[in-house]
């Protein structure tokens, strides 16, 4: 029998509110950006709390919320009666462990609404859902324009954050082809 090395022992969360041993996350709030009649609500990393919520609060289809709360779905548009659901990767870059990861966000864009579900923070996201929450003008703007341009806006900002990503990439990837073919 080889010599294997023993399981990583399991430990309980410090400070645990349940007899589970799992702390019990905060609740959320779900007020979001609004002006003019769109509201736009940003829930990163979505919990099985979120999908109650937006159970209650939304008439989406049953096999979206199984698509937000999967761990990775392939990007699509579905188009419903009164709503579309998009699901969107994009590179994102992850500071602690020095690589490049996929974000995936899932979108439901109504008449009167924008809902985002990152699985990750996505910067470009953040960014612009924090120039609207803190910047009225530009959010009158946006927000004046429809849900369908600010899912324009959205993709738009990502893209742009995207370029310098790839241009990285691809320096690194000359580097070592150089190196490869001199070495």
């Amino acid at each position: 029998m080889p010599n294997l090395p023993k399981p990583p022992r399991l430990r309980r969360p410090r400070g645990s509110s349940t007899g589970s041993g799992v702390a019990e996350p905060e609740p959320r709030a779900y007020e979001g950006v609004e002006f003019d009649g769109l509201r736009w609500i940003n829930i990163e990393r979505p919990r099985s709390a979120d999908r109650s919520w937006m159970e209650e609060h939304f008439d989406f289809h049953p096999l979206d919320y199984e698509d937000v709360f999967s761990r990775n779905q392939r990007p699509k548009v579905d188009e419903y009666p009164g709503y579309l659901f998009v699901v969107l990767h994009f590179p994102a870059y992850d500071k602690k462990i020095g690589r490049l990861n996929q974000a995936e966000v899932e979108i439901f864009i109504g008449p009167d609404y924008v809902i985002t579900l990152p699985n990750e923070p996505i910067q470009p996201l953040e960014y612009l859902y924090e120039r609207c929450r803190t910047r009225e003008e530009e959010r009158e703007q946006l927000f004046a324009k429809g849900p369908g341009y600010l899912l324009y806006k959205f993709v738009d900002d990502s893209f742009d954050y995207c370029f310098p990503l790839l241009r990285k990439m691809g320096n690194k990837l000359d580097r070592i082809e150089e190196e490869i073919f001199e070495g």
